[in-house]
């Protein structure tokens, strides 16, 4: 049985589509971006549904099912989940016929590096993190204050605090992913 191995290209905006794909040529003409979106995966084309593709349809299941329902893909530089599949395959494809480690990049990071402006945006983003992190304290601070004053039941707290804590929890996260992106990249693109 003869299998189709997947060509990858990147577009203009950032995205991994593959040639082999039965759809290709749609990919390249249609222009609403959120239909694209949708389609963009290898479930919709007909090697998957052959089972004559380089990646057996058992193991681009799984893989749509964990690029769907966890985080196991997540950007090398962002932490943000990698929403195409495509991107994801890609990165499988080098690593199994060439043994190279490709990371994942999401297309947010992808534009920066392309604008050569990854550090700015990087240091931007850390810091609207740090500013709702902030933002967050002093809305703990404005409840327990508001709660003081007028007296009301200490019960209701929990109301305001579970997703005020959630807040800072959150932004504090992706904070601390994002200075980790910054340290893979000048470990790893500016060394080049």
């Amino acid at each position: 049985m003869t299998y189709t191995e997947p060509n990858f290209e990147i577009d203009k905006k950032g995205r991994v589509i593959c040639k082999e794909h039965s759809n290709y040529e749609f990919f390249n003409d249609y222009q609403n971006d959120r239909v694209l979106e949708k389609e963009l995966t290898c479930k919709t084309c007909t090697h998957f549904h052959n089972d004559d593709c380089f990646f057996p349809r058992s193991d681009i299941a799984k893989i749509e099912y964990d690029r769907l329902k966890t985080k196991r893909f997540n950007c090398k530089l962002c932490g943000n989940k990698i929403d195409r599949m495509f991107t994801v395959m890609h990165k499988l494809l080098y690593k199994e016929k060439f043994n190279i480690e490709l990371p994942l990049i999401c297309c947010t990071c992808y534009d920066n590096l392309k604008d050569n402006k990854f550090i700015e945006s990087s240091k931007w983003r850390s810091n609207l993190f740090l500013y709702n992190s902030l933002y967050a304290i002093y809305s703990l601070v404005s409840v327990l204050f508001f709660i003081g004053i007028y007296q009301i039941k200490i019960y209701y707290l929990i109301f305001f605090i579970i997703p005020i804590i959630y807040l800072f929890y959150h932004n504090l996260i992706k904070r601390k992913e994002l200075k980790e992106g910054l340290e893979y990249y000048k470990k790893h693109f500016l060394n080049r």
